[in-house]
């Protein structure tokens, strides 16, 4: 294998199944949603054919949404933190990789003439947190 290849950290794959489980959950909300909308249309059409007035009835469709609904929309509230602590925390870390970085790139006849403490903390300074 190859060994220079990162493997993924653990706030990434928690991410990433956070997105998994929020697509699952819209796909689920909307197949849901689907049923009871034919469910409805179709106890609709047969009590219009048996000739009794709908107008007065109400029809309660297989499925009830709203407790449904509430956890998607607090789902997708946790999914926007999460996003939001993972850039945080993922700028974090970039920003203390980038003077190393910087400081590896240049060569060694400017490195032994440098201060390597000075170029660090002019990076990390000038760079937005």
């Amino acid at each position: 294998m190859n060994q220079n290849k990162k493997k993924k950290g653990f706030s990434k794959k928690l991410l990433i199944a956070d997105y998994v489980i929020a697509v699952i959950l819209v796909a689920v909300f909307f197949i849901c949603t689907y049923i009871n909308g034919t469910y409805t249309m179709d106890t609709t059409d047969k009590l219009i054919e048996m000739g009794t007035d709908v107008s007065t009835i109400t029809i309660t469709p297989p499925f009830d949404l709203n407790v449904f609904g509430i956890f998607l929309s607090t789902w997708i509230v946790q999914l926007g933190l999460s996003s939001g602590a993972y850039y945080m925390m993922a700028k974090s870390e970039h920003k203390i990789e980038l003077p190393m970085a910087l400081v590896n790139d240049l060569p060694q006849d400017i490195k032994d003439q440098v201060d390597m403490t000075q170029i660090i903390t002019t990076v990390l300074s000038s760079t937005d947190n």
